[in-house]
């Protein structure tokens, strides 16, 4: 399970009621999907190196977005998504490339739309190429990406 906590918004003001500081479940995670890692072509290649030369992830099956990129697996989890962005002008500090999101394995979709659109919550809310997964995306307070994956089942 997850408290609440308040999230950032795309342009919408916070919503006016505080109660984000009373501890509430709001969505039952199930775990901590995947990282998604954005940055220049060569930096990405040496990214893909190291996470299969060094932990052993390996490269498999990635849906067909727009975007040019990676999955690492980690069995049967594609666990680090490795993305090629052009736009990135590197680290903001001395540990590496920017992270651009965190995704958790949710279930509930419904009653998670509602919440966010109750708490003036600007999200996306995309369907993954080639799979059943559903997806909201939102940004928290520090503009961290948000990223809640549904099976189809809870579609």
């Amino acid at each position: 399970m997850v408290v609440a906590g308040h999230f950032g918004t795309l342009g919408v003001a916070p919503s006016q009621d505080r109660s984000f500081n009373k501890p509430q479940i709001i969505m039952p995670a199930q775990a901590i999907h995947h990282i998604n890692i954005r940055a220049h072509k060569t930096l990405v290649a040496e990214l893909k190196d190291f996470y299969e030369g060094v932990l052993g992830l390996r490269a498999g099956w990635r849906p067909p977005f727009k975007s040019t990129g990676h999955w690492l697996y980690l069995e049967d989890r594609p666990v680090v998504h490795l993305v090629e962005d052009e736009t990135v002008q590197g680290s903001t500090g001395s540990r590496g490339p920017i992270v651009d999101h965190v995704a958790l394995s949710c279930t509930g979709l419904r009653d998670f739309e509602e919440l966010l659109r109750t708490k003036n919550i600007a999200f996306r809310r995309t369907e993954v190429p080639e799979t059943s997964l559903v997806q909201l995306i939102f940004v928290d307070p520090a503009g961290n990406g948000v990223e809640l994956q549904f099976a189809d089942g809870d579609a």
